[in-house]
């Protein structure tokens, strides 16, 4: 079991946009399964690769997970290089949400407090699509499409936003955003901090090299 660091707000690599995994390797299953580790870990319900900090398109996520119900089994998955949907009807295209945009009232949205393990320790409600799909391939590079409504909408939309280099508190308005403001004065990371991801990446290569 590998656990990594989460980078946290004011890491640069929080907000650059990743490029799309091209390479369906061994170094590709390895980080996979670390971030599915420290997923657990955290805990957390979805993990998105940036947040460990490796620029790759991908994410983890298991929104059924309890860490204080061990009768509920752990199912993680992964999506590579996603493709997300929104709308009342999830299974036709729709647009992609962007920060300052706010979706059409009633049904297709959703309200609640959202949280993030790069923001931690804060929490601050954030409007969503109500429903959202994923489109993507497996970590061996095989179609996968996942679906649904409410907390795993969400998830999907906050784990994109990542990918894309936003964050969630980017999406806030008013008195939540200058709270957020506010509260997220922090100093950037420390060059350590900085080279951190590209060590682990070398190390996995190294690794993945000395099996083959």
């Amino acid at each position: 079991m590998t656990v990594l660091p989460i980078r946290t707000v004011g890491d640069p690599v929080l907000r650059t946009p990743t490029t799309l995994v091209t390479e369906f390797d061994t170094v590709l299953g390895r980080l996979v399964t670390d971030m599915i580790d420290t997923m657990y870990d955290a805990p957390g319900v979805g993990l998105a690769a940036p947040q460990i900090g490796v620029g790759l398109r991908l994410f983890v996520f298991d929104v059924d997970y309890d860490p204080r119900d061990e009768s509920v089994p752990r199912v993680p998955r992964v999506v590579v290089n996603p493709v997300l949907e929104l709308g009342p009807d999830p299974g036709r295209p729709g647009e992609t949400q962007r920060p300052g945009e706010t979706q059409r009232s009633g049904e297709t949205q959703q309200h609640g407090p959202e949280g993030c393990l790069s923001v931690p320790g804060l929490h601050f409600p954030t409007t969503r699509a109500l429903a959202a799909r994923v489109r993507g391939v497996d970590v061996t590079g095989q179609p996968v499409e996942y679906a649904g409504e409410g907390l795993l909408a969400r998830c999907f939309q906050h784990e994109v936003d990542h990918l894309d280099g936003i964050l969630y508190v980017d999406r806030l308005t008013g008195e939540a955003r200058r709270a957020a403001v506010q509260a997220l004065r922090e100093p950037p990371p420390t060059p350590e901090q900085a080279r951190a991801a590209g060590e682990y990446l070398r190390s996995l290569r190294r690794s993945a090299g000395s099996v083959r």
